[in-house]
């Protein structure tokens, strides 16, 4: 009698090698989400399913941006699974985090569009977050101080500004999602910009940036561009 041997087992080790050798710049999306999904379904090929979650979500990121409940809708997907994706997003973000705490400055939107793009670009409800800066723009805190509905976040200057007193901030970032997908800031994004900015020179804090701020795009209010 005739053994056929399973080749998953090669396959998933010279694709753990080529990673240490090449890094992910030899790697296809599909590859790499075939090779993380081989450390949580030892038993199945990974790579359809992994075809399966980028046709379905549309990118790499997407991907990542996804509940449990709707990474579970693919075929081959379990509550592992799930799990398992939602915590690499979760040390992404972490990732991110540690990069702007320790940075000596932050000095230009860029610095940050990552940061706040990881952390609310695929919420699905408009949220507002509060970004807080010593006199030295270095970051001290941070803070989603409201979540709302698909198009509108409640607006509350006078908790912003108290939290703002409390950590003896200098300065202060907006940021704000648009779950449609556009980056572009409405008339009433400006214009709470402009009451903000006016409200927090009583105090003698700066407005410093508000961004807007989807999955894959950010917009800066003060520089005018895209990030």
């Amino acid at each position: 009698m005739t053994i056929k041997k399973d080749h998953r087992h090669g396959h998933r080790g010279r694709l753990r090698e080529r990673l240490l050798k090449t890094g992910r710049q030899a790697f296809a999306d599909y590859e790499l989400l075939e090779l993380l999904l081989t450390y949580t379904i030892p038993r199945k090929d990974t790579k359809p399913i992994a075809k399966r979650l980028l046709k379905r979500f549309g990118s790499f990121a997407a991907v990542f941006d996804q509940t449990g409940e709707q990474l579970q809708e693919v075929e081959g997907v379990g509550p592992q699974t799930a799990v398992f994706l939602f915590a690499i997003r979760e040390v992404m973000v972490r990732y991110l985090e540690q990069e702007v705490e320790y940075a000596e400055t932050i000095s230009s939107p860029e610095d940050i569009a990552g940061f706040v793009r990881t952390h609310l670009g695929a919420t699905s409800r408009e949220c507002l977050m509060i970004l807080y800066l010593n006199d030295a723009n270095r970051l001290m805190y941070h803070v989603i101080v409201s979540e709302g509905t698909v198009d509108r976040a409640p607006f509350y200057p006078r908790e912003i500004l108290k939290t703002a007193l409390l950590r003896d901030a200098t300065g202060l970032i907006m940021a704000h999602n648009h779950p449609s997908g556009d980056p572009i800031p409405s008339e009433n994004d400006h214009i709470i910009t402009s009451r903000m900015e006016k409200l927090a020179a009583e105090f003698e804090i700066k407005v410093l940036d508000h961004l807007i701020v989807t999955p894959h795009r950010v917009f800066s209010l003060k520089t005018g561009r895209l990030l």
